[in-house]
């Protein structure tokens, strides 16, 4: 694939003052072409990510890291992003942050990325005439790994930042950067749901419906593609507890997916192939259940190799804990997001000191899918920053 630039600049790309006003101007504009797109209504992933581009959420979200009296924050300069083929919108969280940080920016696109992708740069490219110093900043390519331009580039930047398989991250880490370029690699994550069983069982009817909806939304909305999608349940509880749980929770849920269809054929294939793979390979005696286009498979403890076999596409392992300290001695640096929902606060806050491996983020179920600068225990404005400390 030869190097295609997709949104030409017409203007040199200069670094600028971090959190400028114009290019929160960008970021608004881009965020009302986005929610007025009809073609959005099909890509829940646009829709959030135009409530996430207002100003109205970023200057909040941003206020924290303005100037202070002890240091300057200046951009860091030019920084490369290689977006993942998973979620297609993801590019633009890393990508924005940067941006608004006074970064130049050159983001390589998948080419196995998906529709919503088509829209984005529809309206990127439909932002340039009038904003042409953030379009020079913001500038969206499709090459191969190999190409030319690319190794180019790569031995120019000041920061890079890899989304993408594990495999495909070495594989661009073969590309040599300057000696004090940054560099943010977002690898194979594994992420986990935990249901407090006492809770599930004790919820009426409509905290129930409201739980498998957000369940639905953080699992379903990528067909569990995303790295913060659970692809694990975790049932705190006594066994009868859990399965009375598992009995009320999982019909509701069923219910719910045979509405929205939210999964199709070959994904179901492919989640029911991969929990045959995992039965017949794994030492443990698993059970598998098929419930409508979902398959479940009762695990007694999570291995490395769920972590690299699970495909997601609606496949859910579960695992019961009576103890959530049970859990410690199965988390590894994969395991990035944990949403919970019925488990007490105080129970989950002590309970996270004595986790000193795994888990980057632990938020309220319905949220899993949430973007801030905080991602995979780094923060991404400082990362994309430098501070000049005054010390006079």
């Amino acid at each position: 694939m030869s190097w295609t630039l997709l949104n030409p600049a017409t203007t040199k790309a200069e670094l600028q003052p971090s959190f400028a006003e114009q290019d929160f101007g960008y970021c608004q504009a881009l965020s009302e072409a986005l929610l007025k797109a009809p073609q959005s209504r099909d890509f829940p992933d646009l829709i959030a990510l135009g409530f996430w581009l207002r100003q109205a959420n970023l200057k909040p979200l941003l206020a924290p890291y303005q100037h202070s009296q002890h240091f300057i924050r200046q951009p860091l300069g030019l920084v490369f992003h290689s977006a993942p083929a998973n979620v297609d919108s993801l590019f633009v969280y890393s990508g924005i942050l940067s941006l608004l940080c006074g970064n130049k920016n050159v983001i390589r696109l998948s080419s196995r990325s998906g529709g919503s992708t088509a829209v984005l740069i529809e309206k990127i490219r439909a932002l340039a005439e009038l904003f042409p110093a953030q379009n020079a900043r913001f500038q969206l390519v499709q090459c191969s790994y190999d190409s030319a331009e690319l190794k180019a580039l790569v031995s120019t930047v000041d920061g890079r930042v890899l989304w993408g398989s594990d495999q495909a991250i070495q594989a661009q880490r073969q590309l040599l950067m300057p000696a004090h370029a940054r560099e943010l690699s977002f690898g194979h994550k594994f992420s986990l749901c935990l249901l407090d069983a006492d809770a599930v069982l004790a919820a009426d009817n409509e905290q129930l419906q409201q739980l498998v909806q957000l369940f639905y939304r953080d699992q379903l909305t990528f067909a569990q593609q995303g790295c913060s999608s659970a692809k694990a349940v975790l049932w705190l509880g006594e066994t009868a507890q859990v399965q009375q749980a598992q009995q009320r929770f999982w019909p509701a849920l069923t219910e719910l997916i045979e509405h929205k269809q939210p999964l199709n054929s070959s994904e179901q294939y492919q989640a029911l192939a991969t929990a045959q793979q995992l039965v017949m390979s794994s030492p443990q005696q698993l059970l598998l259940t098929q419930q409508q286009s979902i398959s479940r498979l009762a695990v007694n403890t999570l291995t490395p190799e769920f972590i690299q076999q699970h495909q997601g596409c609606g496949l859910f392992l579960e695992l019961a804990l009576t103890e959530l300290t049970q859990l410690n001695p199965m988390l590894s640096h994969a395991h990035q997001t944990l949403t919970v929902w019925g488990v007490d606060p105080k129970q989950l806050k002590a309970w996270l000191t004595s986790v000193h491996t795994g888990l980057d983020r632990v938020m309220p179920v319905g949220q899993a899918l949430s973007f801030s600068p905080d991602w995979d225990g780094m923060n991404l404005i400082e990362q994309f920053s430098r501070k000049v400390v005054c010390t006079f």
